[in-house]
């Protein structure tokens, strides 16, 4: 049997021994013509792009602080969607309606994302993006506060959420792909560790901010200064190739053309992404279903899970330097279903948290090795695949929280929780016939199969 993996070739490199780099004979690299963006036929041509800037530069900033704002939003509405649904006396099923709405704005933004940065360069579609996510925010809180009618506000809103935020971070994913070249893969990872590290406080935010009565408005406002703050630094990267660039053709959106790896690859990080924002949003009911946790403590137990994927980020941003992303992956997936199962089984909060931590170390990997490969195999046009792949990560994020949500009412939040396993069984399934995929159906002029 072919061993499952990616495998860089054996080549000379220009970072110096352990890192990949150009072919020692250039006759060898054979391409297909692009009109655009780098051509990565698979995981081999990665060593062939062209090398990373030193250090951490304004644009590598720019895309680091875009990140860590949508983060901040998206962690700190987690543990505040069961607090607003105790405010307003709602089901879980209604609450989950706003994980579902703004899975809706993610998925528009995949319909006309494209067409959306053609015409406005990425540059502009990153800084449009920034400015609507704060919109967003300050419209959640302040219809919150309204004396009825609340969810005619909160509900329009998380679509507005979705949309802004799921330009702005599409864009910033193309951005760190072609400014960092050959360590894309490896920058992205730190780059989503920067941002679980912000969003590691975020809940951590609205537990301390509901503890001190200010409620978890306060927390989730501070979205806007972020947001302020990655307006500024995108503003001066016009200049930048990777920010002033846009997608190749005249097409918008269209699935047409993208292999079935990418499909694959796609689906993986699909289930990866469910189980991300079924975690960061209910553990906090299933800690305080299954343990003695005050509400205060099950919602600043979610830092547990965003903690471990900080730590899980920087770890695999240098590790990926050095593996291949789809073994990690895997073992990410792994490491996954083992915290969830202490989690899952146990009634001590303690043990539940380093459960969630562990966790939150497996799902870290999942979405920045997988949107690579989803890239990898996009035969020259990230921006596409990632804008039709994006479409399934909002699905995932919407519908995760909102099914387990309706499984919880109908079943009890700890069978709804099964939900995890199934969801790391699909994306484990689901990556490594990607690869097995690309492997049948290689690209024409592309180098050839090192993985064995």
């Amino acid at each position: 049997m072919p061993e499952l993996g990616f495998a860089w070739p054996v080549r000379t490199s220009p970072l110096g021994p352990g890192y990949p780099g150009r072919a020692a004979n250039p006759e060898l690299v054979q391409r297909p013509r692009s009109t655009g963006s780098t051509v990565v036929n698979s995981v081999d041509d990665f060593a062939d792009r062209k090398p990373a800037p030193v250090g951490v530069d304004a644009a590598t900033m720019a895309t680091f602080i875009t990140l860590g704002a949508y983060t901040w939003f998206i962690y700190g509405l987690g543990p505040s969607i069961p607090l607003l649904r105790e405010e307003l006396g709602t089901s879980s099923t209604i609450a989950g309606l706003h994980s579902l709405l703004m899975s809706t704005g993610v998925v528009v933004a995949g319909f006309f994302g494209v067409r959306l940065v053609r015409r406005w360069r990425r540059f502009g579609a990153a800084l449009r993006g920034v400015v609507g996510l704060a919109v967003a925010a300050t419209a959640f809180v302040a219809g919150s506060l309204l004396p009825a009618g609340q969810l005619a506000f909160t509900l329009p809103a998380m679509v507005l959420a979705g949309l802004s935020g799921a330009v702005a971070i599409n864009v910033t994913t193309a951005v760190i792909n072609d400014h960092h070249g050959i360590l894309g893969p490896s920058v992205l990872s730190q780059a989503n560790a920067f941002a679980a590290a912000v969003g590691l406080v975020s809940p951590l935010a609205v537990g301390a901010a509901t503890a001190l009565g200010w409620t978890w408005r306060a927390a989730l406002l501070v979205t806007v200064p972020l947001a302020g703050i990655a307006f500024a630094l995108i503003k001066r990267q016009r200049a930048v190739p990777a920010y002033h660039s846009k997608p190749p053709g005249t097409q918008g959106f269209s699935a047409r053309g993208l292999s079935r790896a990418t499909w694959l690859a796609a689906l993986a990080v699909v289930a990866a992404v469910a189980v991300e924002f079924c975690s960061v949003t209910w553990t906090p009911d299933l800690l305080t279903a299954q343990t003695d946790a005050t509400p205060g403590t099950a919602t600043g137990a979610v830092a547990a899970v965003v903690g471990g994927m900080a730590a899980g980020r920087f770890l695999i941003g240098w590790i990926a330097r050095r593996r291949p992303p789809l073994g990690l992956f895997l073992v990410g997936l792994a490491v996954t279903v083992a915290g969830w199962v202490v989690v899952w089984t146990t009634t001590s909060v303690t043990v539940a948290i380093l459960g969630l931590f562990v966790v939150g170390t497996g799902i870290a990997g999942q979405f920045p090795l997988g949107i690579s490969m989803v890239m990898t195999f996009s035969r020259g046009e990230p921006d596409r695949a990632v804008a039709v792949a994006s479409m399934g990560f909002g699905a995932a994020s919407g519908l995760g929280p909102f099914v387990l949500g309706a499984l919880a009412d109908a079943f009890g939040v700890k069978m709804a929780f099964l939900v995890v396993p199934a969801c790391c069984l699909l994306g484990g399934v689901a990556v490594i016939s990607a690869q097995r995929s690309n492997r049948r159906s290689p690209v024409p002029g592309s180098l050839p199969d090192r993985t064995g």
